[in-house]
């Protein structure tokens, strides 16, 4: 096959040719644009997933059809460094200018500027707000950044009712919160959903992320739908794999598609970098299974090397030693204690460990004393490459 013209593709956030399995998700959505442009109240929206089950193209994807239905949209992507007061700070500086002209703005988007000016200077290193205005005293200048957050936010919801406008503020990588970053956001979002003011929040992230509301917020889940990104199943799955080929004229055997579904556990993600492989190995249509069986060693040898190895390279010795013994006790979840046992120490002792691995992001816990990889198929990396063989200190 032509690999100019492979249509798949795997990567970070890349778009598939053909998104398979998400049309409730989206539907979900569209109904929340056209609710909350239309002035109505509607919970908003947390996706929740494992790494490489498409969270990142979803939000992506909402991201258009906010644009497209006329909303103002920004989009945030956390790491696990970043300060989520500031950042947001400076989304909500280039929202405000999104709204109007500052040299025709309105009596309420000139005060939304004003109280963005106190926010600024309450938050240590915080941007510089260069506009021509001055900071409004009692507003958003607490130093207490929920109460001051949820300010911000009822002045940009009322600054957009204003303008006639509407604002989707996008979060991905939402696990990287702090917890009163997290109750921030929850208390803001319903502070303007009981004023029925046409902003709305949109969050992807881990798993934990459901959890985290919830300790933030006891109202969390009356605020927002969690909906779960997780692989894709039948009838999806045989789409998500066979569909691409197809709309250039090439056809998957019903067992090179079954195959397929074998080896990536319908992870969208492995689909993709399957796909391309099987794609650029196959010399004709219908693609077979033994071309699929052909293209799994370099597909698993490019998931090693680049979506596997990527993120285990951020862990230091320890917290290799800790992912190795949960991949030796065969696939997740796993328990605590069992992990601590396999390493030969104690839970207290391990504990330190574990909460760094939840933070980086490399495992999460899917119940109480429980943890598992928030990557799918990484145990089967680690005893691909045998790690935990190595004696070596950190």
């Amino acid at each position: 096959m032509d690999p100019i013209l492979n249509p798949y593709n795997p990567g970070a956030g890349s778009r598939p040719s053909y998104l398979a399995g998400r049309d409730t998700i989206l539907t979900k959505a569209n109904i929340l644009f056209k609710r909350v442009k239309a002035g109505r109240a509607q919970r908003s929206i947390m996706l929740y997933g494992l790494r490489g089950v498409g969270k990142t193209v979803l939000l992506n994807r909402l991201n258009n059809m906010a644009t497209e239905d006329g909303y103002i949209v920004e989009q945030i992507e956390m790491s696990e460094n970043d300060k989520f007061d500031l950042k947001m700070t400076n989304h909500i500086r280039k929202i405000l200018l999104q709204i109007s002209l500052f040299e025709n703005a309105k009596d309420k988007l000139k005060k939304a500027f004003r109280v963005l000016k106190s926010l600024s200077l309450t938050l240590p290193d915080g941007p510089e707000i260069s506009i021509d205005v001055d900071a409004i005293a009692g507003e958003a200048d607490s130093g207490n950044f929920e109460t001051d957050l949820t300010d911000m936010f009822v002045h940009i919801g009322n600054a957009a009712k204003e303008e006639g406008k509407s604002v989707c503020i996008l979060i991905d990588e939402t696990q990287y919160l702090k917890e009163s970053d997290m109750a921030a956001l929850i208390a803001s979002c319903h502070k303007v959903s009981q004023l029925e003011l046409p902003l709305v929040v949109i969050c992807a992230g881990l798993p934990s992320i459901a959890a985290m509301a919830g300790d933030a917020k006891s109202y969390a889940e009356r605020l927002f739908e969690f909906i779960p990104v997780s692989n894709l199943v039948s009838p999806e799955v045989e789409l998500a794999i066979s569909q691409p080929a197809k709309d250039l004229g090439v056809e998957f055997t019903d067992e090179a598609v079954q195959e397929s579904i074998n080896i990536t556990k319908g992870y969208p993600y492995f689909i993709q970098e399957l796909g391309k492989h099987t794609w650029n190995y196959a010399s004709k249509s219908p693609i077979s299974v033994d071309d699929v069986v052909a293209a799994k060693t370099e597909t698993l040898n490019e998931l090693d090397n680049s979506f596997f190895k990527v993120r285990f390279d951020r862990a230091i010795n320890s917290e290799k030693k800790l992912m190795a013994a949960m991949a030796e006790l065969g696939n997740g979840p796993y328990s605590m204690s069992d992990v601590a046992a396999k390493m030969e120490v104690r839970p207290t002792s391990a504990s330190p460990t574990r909460a760094t691995l939840i933070r980086k992001g490399f495992i999460y816990a899917p119940s109480h004393g429980q943890i598992d990889f928030t990557v799918p198929l990484f145990a089967d990396f680690l005893r691909r490459a045998k790690i935990g063989e190595s004696d070596e200190e950190d």
